[in-house]
């Protein structure tokens, strides 16, 4: 929806249409009104049509600037965006390969219980012939 606003800028009244709040518009027409009487009071010689002109440099170096670092801000978080899915890729891998290990190291440990088992029965079957031959000697 349009609305028409009414403002003073410099001591000229101005009808503005826009779809944007008055409550918006009348800021952006104090600030301008206060920045050009800024820049009158500060040179006696200056008209009002250069005093906007004035402004509006003033205003388009601080949009070009912000854009910049605007545009600037993008690349850097497009950066940190990419260096978390490398991250997180990264540690996907260590996480699988964290997992392989532990598959691999419980496989070991069963692996060594048995043979430590099997290693003990022996022990004791040989214990148990060196038990009969005695047995026997007697």
């Amino acid at each position: 929806m349009v609305n028409k606003v009414r403002v003073n800028i410099a001591g000229a009244p101005y009808a503005i249409a826009t779809t944007d709040s008055e409550k918006y518009i009348a800021s952006l027409a104090k600030k301008l009104d206060e920045d050009i009487a800024k820049l009158l009071d500060g040179n006696e010689n200056l008209s009002v049509t250069k005093a906007a002109v004035f402004c509006a440099m003033d205003y388009l170096d601080e949009y070009k600037k912000s854009t910049g670092s605007a545009e600037n801000m993008r690349s850097q978080i497009q950066s940190y965006i990419a260096d978390a899915a490398h991250a997180k890729l990264a540690e996907d891998k260590a996480k699988a390969e964290n997992e392989t290990l532990r598959r691999e190291n419980a496989a070991l440990r069963e692996q060594l219980a048995r043979l430590k088992a099997k290693q003990d029965r022996e022990k004791a079957e040989q214990e148990q012939e060196k038990q009969r031959e005695q047995n026997v000697e007697d």
